[in-house]
């Protein structure tokens, strides 16, 4: 198993399955007996480029029920890559704290931090994944569905970082995913590569329209994103036009079976890629997947924070 989580795949499939278990394991015995101490002991250390709300939270708080604690290192104040070098920055993080949480516009940043630390690191989100959210995702639809394999999951919108970490999850569990997205908006060639591989060994299937119709047409879950990423402000009136027939409303759910679920990671732009009836409705099940947040990423620091490492 390797000792970082930066992608999904670079996890296998019983990996990813041991992660969701253990997520499920880990909520239930939240809900009947409390926080407990795992982790009594140990530290992250969080480095947040780009705002957040769930990721943040859910880290911190799943680092305190498990007994441990997190530190929120402001990155105006460590500068990364400019105040001193990242791997230098590594080397250091490693000798005090038991795992690095970086959530940064570079990818590439991520995996410098993974090359030179000597403890876990975990990408709370980059430009190019996000894989705290699929695995969350992954939880939310064994609850609602009770497995993953053969499930079509059809994500409306662009082909971005949380498209990107949603797919692996798809080609690891043998789902069929559905990319349905406005012309020039698809997965990059590299990740489509990578994701081939996946469905190729795993079954499901991975296909790309750009027609939403049609890509929620059989749908067992269809996923939503923001239009303009954090980063892309500039871009907002151009990606508007293009997606506006990609919003996820009444009349696109009226072409996707009656019992097709919705989710979306949040924060939602509402009334964008989606509508607040859609949002309010009993099909959604974005607040399910945001609480889950949390019991995933305990299980990915428990898997990866082992006790008594030091």
């Amino acid at each position: 198993m390797s000792q970082h989580l930066i992608t999904l795949l670079d996890h296998s499939r019983d990996e990813i399955e041991g992660y969701l278990d253990l997520s499920h394991a880990i909520k239930k015995e939240y809900k009947t007996q409390g926080a407990n101490d795992a982790l009594k002991g140990r530290t992250a250390a969080m480095i947040f480029e780009k705002p957040s709300l769930r990721t943040r939270v859910t880290f911190e708080a799943g680092m305190v029920q498990l007994g441990g604690a997190a530190i929120n290192l402001d990155p105006g104040q460590i500068s990364l890559g400019k105040r001193e070098s990242v791997r230098d920055a590594a080397y250091s993080l490693s000798r005090w704290v038991d795992a690095i949480v970086a959530r940064t516009f570079s990818h590439t940043l991520v995996t410098e931090l993974a090359r030179h630390a000597s403890v876990p690191v975990i990408n709370a989100l980059t430009d190019l994944h996000h894989p705290c959210q699929a695995l969350a995702l992954g939880q939310t639809l064994q609850e609602h569905r009770g497995k993953l394999a053969g499930l079509r999951l059809a994500f409306v919108g662009d082909g971005n970082n949380v498209a990107n970490s949603i797919a692996e999850l798809a080609g690891h569990t043998g789902m069929h995913f559905v990319l349905a997205c406005p012309k020039g908006y698809e997965q990059s060639a590299e990740v489509v590569k990578g994701l081939q591989a996946l469905f190729t060994k795993n079954g499901g299937s991975y296909t790309v329209t750009n027609d939403a119709g049609a890509g929620v047409r059989g749908a067992d879950m269809i996923y939503t994103d923001v239009w303009v990423s954090m980063g892309e402000e500039a871009q907002a009136e151009e990606k508007s036009r293009h997606f506006k027939p990609f919003q996820v409303n009444a009349e696109l759910l009226a072409k996707a079976p009656a019992e097709c679920l919705v989710s979306h990671c949040l924060p939602a732009h509402v009334g964008e890629e989606i509508t607040q009836d859609v949002m309010d409705s009993a099909r959604c099940v974005c607040f399910d997947e945001a609480e889950n947040r949390l019991h995933a990423q305990k299980a990915v620091l428990l898997k990866l924070v082992k006790p008594g490492r030091r």
